[in-house]
């Protein structure tokens, strides 16, 4: 680190321009998307997509359903039409409301349980209503596959899956169903439609069971790999990646701010030579012991510690007068010095670290890598005038 040519804070990589377009779409295919994925607010790496998707499919059924039943009530317009036509009415607007509230962002666990509840009425009431037509009544033998996958908890589907199985049984026992001519034609119904939905109600709380494991799995993965992505694996630091976006978005913000945005560049004095003289794993045990020093001296929660290759580290932090930031500076070099580990050469008997501290002044067009240049040109200075010390960033 005692060349002012030492690498810069990386760019972000742009896409390159030769990447082919996407695969067009029809208008068609792009409407039923939108439709299902609620205008884009899920994709098939969210966990809720299944849910969203089944809630769109379900009610846009509902509006062609309701609908239907809509204009050929008001086309027949019989006597009873008006509690029928008010019925569909109803139906028509709860599934647009559905599909309007989850595009607008309401909660997917609502919208669940509004449906569940409308699925669970309107199936139910239709296989007592046309009890007599034996496609009617097979009609709730799709209730817990919806049932399961709607609310997405094993234990409420079996109960909802329960609960329909005995409303089903008791309609059949009351003299509803299509020509039960004797009892043993009802035990033989009430047996059927029992194992069907039992049946069912098993192997969909198995599909739960296990989606919700390998869900677990993936953001169990999808955490770890984060947290490689964005650490040191040596000392659990935040690494230089990760510098780049923390500090972006510090500096988005810092206008907003009435503290001042500081960053303090520091790096170990002579580590080649520890690491010549003591070897490599002495090294990174130095590395781990100062991270957690560091560590100690930026406690507050909003301070954050980075490792930005090497021996190099640096933390952002927030300040409220530049006596207070020159304060924490000088602590880190104490609580460096306190941690007495011999310098194999040097005028020091033990280890020290040199730093550049440069202040974020208010203003646009300010770049992490012109703070991270202003601060290492601040630590290239400290190294030239003789170590284990700590200057200002001249901007």
């Amino acid at each position: 680190m005692s060349k002012p040519e030492r690498v810069m804070v990386e760019q972000h990589a742009c896409p390159t321009r030769n990447d082919p377009p996407d695969a067009p779409q029809g208008v068609l295919s792009r409407i039923w998307r939108n439709l299902l994925t609620s205008g884009g607010r899920t994709s098939e790496r969210s966990p809720d997509y299944l849910r969203i998707t089944l809630l769109n499919l379900i009610q846009s059924a509902a509006i062609f359903v309701w609908g239907t039943f809509l204009i050929l009530n008001l086309v027949t317009m019989k006597e009873g039409t008006f509690g029928r036509l008010a019925i569909d009415m109803a139906g028509l607007a709860v599934a647009v409301g559905v599909i309007v509230a989850l595009r607008r962002g309401v909660s997917v666990t609502m919208a669940s349980r509004i449906t569940h509840l409308c699925l669970f009425v309107f199936l139910l009431g239709l296989a007592i209503v046309g009890a007599n037509n034996p496609l009617t009544m097979t009609l709730p033998l799709i209730y817990p596959a919806l049932a399961f996958l709607l609310l997405d908890d094993i234990r409420r589907g079996l109960a909802g899956t329960l609960l329909m199985t005995a409303a089903l049984n008791i309609a059949l026992s009351s003299g509803f169903g299509p020509g039960l001519r004797d009892s043993a034609m009802l035990l033989d119904g009430a047996l059927t439609f029992t194992m069907a939905m039992c049946f069912q109600a098993a192997v969909m709380a198995l599909y739960v069971h296990h989606r919700k494991q390998a869900m677990t799995r993936l953001r169990e993965v999808s955490d770890q790999l984060s947290e490689l992505a964005s650490h040191d694996p040596l000392t659990g630091l935040y690494n230089r990646r990760t510098f780049v976006d923390v500090l972006d978005r510090e500096l988005s913000r810092h206008d907003r701010d009435h503290r001042q945005l500081a960053f303090l560049l520091f790096d170990i004095d002579r580590f080649k030579a520890f690491n010549d003289h003591y070897g490599h794993p002495q090294g990174d045990e130095l590395l781990k012991r100062l991270a957690s020093v560091v560590g100690r001296v930026f406690s507050r929660g909003e301070d954050i510690v980075f490792r930005l290759g090497g021996e190099e580290f640096g933390v952002v932090f927030h300040t409220e007068t530049r006596e207070q930031a020159a304060a924490m500076a000088d602590q880190l070099l104490a609580a460096v010095e306190a941690m007495g580990e011999p310098a194999p050469v040097g005028p020091r008997a033990t280890v020290s670290v040199s730093a550049g501290l440069y202040l974020v002044g208010h203003g646009r067009g300010i770049t992490p890598n012109h703070v991270y240049r202003q601060a290492d040109e601040a630590l290239y200075r400290a190294k030239s005038s003789g170590r284990a010390r700590w200057l200002y960033a001249n901007d």
